[in-house]
């Protein structure tokens, strides 16, 4: 038995009993756990504050058995935009799916939480459009979790594409497709002009502090959400209802 302290954000939560809740934590020291908020949902808990989505602070927790209860929490930054505004919401709800749903439990991975907390900060706090912070989040979400899609080079032949116009993407095979190679994946390889295939490129050399700059093109944005939650979908594979509502 032993109180420990970690920094974290929570990515899920779910009642139980009249009071309680179970929330999953991704935090820089231990990765993604679970820990009970016991009587969070009493009006005057202490709890209460910290036991909502998108909730970024220091945790105190109690193991025992090696299972986790919420003592306190000192909210450092609660995210309140991402909850005032539905498209705001879908986006960060969405960022939140992709860790839940790609990270392994209880494996740190501190590059991964650092880039959440800043597209969450730029969703709540920034002009940025929703949608274009998810997509540059989940596209650099992937690359960080060791799925990068191929962007430069074909993800079939290994071709340059870099000057190619006629191009096309597909989850299946890894990434965009040279004109040659897109027959070999049916219906799978769809369209993607040369602008948003850069425009991929570019948001995944990014570093995360400069994710505010992202702007997309209608066009742009319409094919990314295809491409770049089709292939999230196809290597996670889960399905990701949020993106639906932007």
């Amino acid at each position: 038995m032993a109180l420990i302290t970690v920094n974290g954000i929570v990515t899920r939560y779910a009642n139980y009993r009249d009071n309680d809740r179970i929330l999953t934590l991704f935090t820089r020291e231990r990765g993604l756990i679970s820990a009970a908020a016991r009587g969070c949902r009493r009006p005057k808990s202490q709890l209460l504050p910290a036991s909502e989505l998108f909730v970024s602070g220091e945790f105190v927790l109690f193991l025992n058995r090696e299972k986790y209860t919420v003592e306190s929490c000192d909210v450092r930054e609660p995210f309140y935009p991402l909850r005032e505004d539905v498209e705001r919401f879908s986006a960060g709800a969405y960022m939140l799916s992709l860790i839940n749903e790609g990270t392994a439990a209880e494996q740190p991975n501190e590059a991964l939480l650092s880039l959440l907390l800043y597209a969450l900060s730029f969703t709540a706090y920034s002009e940025c459009a929703p949608l274009d912070m998810a997509l540059c989040f989940a596209a650099r979400c992937l690359q960080t979790l060791g799925y990068s899609p191929a962007v430069t080079r074909c993800a079939a032949c290994g071709c340059d594409l870099r000057a190619a116009r006629e191009l096309h993407f597909s989850a299946a095979a890894g990434g965009a497709l040279c004109s040659a190679c897109t027959h070999g994946f049916g219906t799978d390889a769809v369209p993607i002009s040369a602008l948003s295939l850069e425009a991929l490129r570019r948001m995944l050399m990014l570093p995360d502090a400069e994710m505010g700059r992202v702007r997309l093109p209608e066009r742009v944005r319409n094919e990314l959400k295809h491409a770049v939650n089709g292939y999230a979908e196809h290597v996670l594979e889960r399905r990701f209802k949020a993106l639906s509502c932007l």
